[in-house]
């Protein structure tokens, strides 16, 4: 993103403010001010400060005015991840796969003293230019790749909405071509020549469809690692379109590696590996945290 082009997309810095404001209470007229803010000004962004660091936000984006800002975006589900990441007290790598804009990078930043670099993926282009911004303001130790994630290398065609700035469920489709860079977690490492992964590695994992196979393509780091955590994203309707289950996710990774599974939003209540996950759980998203035993 150039200088130039983020300043065109700012509002004054005394509407800034007020918006910024307003994203982070609970207001009457709250969802009709950003439906006419929306209509009128999608392509502006608001400016926060999260972590002592600026972070922009598209103004079009609904989760942003849910969650009361980038500052407390999903903290009932990311705050025990970070807990669970803090547990380990060993500096760590974090792939954030399917990064966004950067919301949980940052985060990750703020609560997490021992993180030592972030590896960011994100394959929309409209994400991708506000990720870099928000991670530059992170400091050097980052890399950002506009390139989606899976078990293969090449191009491929990327699908969103165009109803919004970024897409949240975008997503690769890995059969057609397109123009859209796709990499296997393993050969990006072993191609990248400034790549510095630690012993200790943390996976967020939110691809759209291509859980399964972004596993399957990051297998040697996943084995090698001394410590994996993961984040995964267990969505039914991705799921049901994608035609895998729960179980097939929890078994790609433990063909790898033990790991312990538990559910952050329900007060971290460790899944049965023995019974089908929405046996035991409503039928809706769940972001899962899965902690491997260090090796020997």
């Amino acid at each position: 993103m150039s200088p130039d082009s983020l300043h065109t997309r700012r509002f004054v810095r005394v509407i800034n403010w007020v918006l910024a404001q307003l994203q982070q209470h609970e207001l009457r007229g709250k969802h009709r001010l950003y439906q006419w803010l929306s209509k009128h000004h999608s392509t502006k962004v608001i400016s926060h400060t999260l972590g002592g660091r600026e972070f922009v936000v598209p103004v079009d984006e609904w989760c942003f005015w849910l969650e009361y800002g980038p500052q407390n975006y999903y903290l009932d589900e990311f705050i025990p991840f970070f807990n669970a990441i803090n547990q380990v007290e060993k500096p760590f790598t974090f792939f954030d796969l399917g990064a966004d804009i950067g919301t949980v990078s940052a985060l990750a930043k703020q609560y997490c003293p021992k993180l030592h670099n972030i590896y960011a993926f994100e394959p929309n282009p409209n994400s991708f230019e506000l990720l870099s911004h928000n991670l530059g303001q992170l400091g050097s130790n980052y890399v950002c790749e506009n390139a989606a994630v899976s078990n293969i290398n090449g191009q491929v065609a990327f699908h969103s909405s165009s109803a919004s700035t970024i897409d949240h469920e975008g997503s690769i489709d890995i059969n057609t071509p397109g123009n859209t860079q796709v990499y296997s977690l393993d050969h990006w490492l072993a191609s990248t020549a400034d790549s510095k992964v630690l012993p200790y590695v943390v996976l967020k994992i939110d691809v759209e469809g291509q859980e399964l196979q972004v596993v399957q393509g990051a297998a040697k780091l996943i084995e090698q690692a001394e410590v994996v955590l993961v984040l995964l994203e267990i969505h039914p309707d991705v799921l049901k379109q994608t035609k895998i289950t729960a179980e097939q996710l929890f078994v790609e990774l433990e063909k790898l590696r033990a790991f312990k599974w538990f559910v952050p939003k329900l007060n971290n209540q460790i899944i049965d590996r023995s019974r089908d996950f929405f046996a035991q759980f409503p039928l809706q998203q769940f972001d899962i945290i899965g902690c491997s035993k260090p090796t020997a």
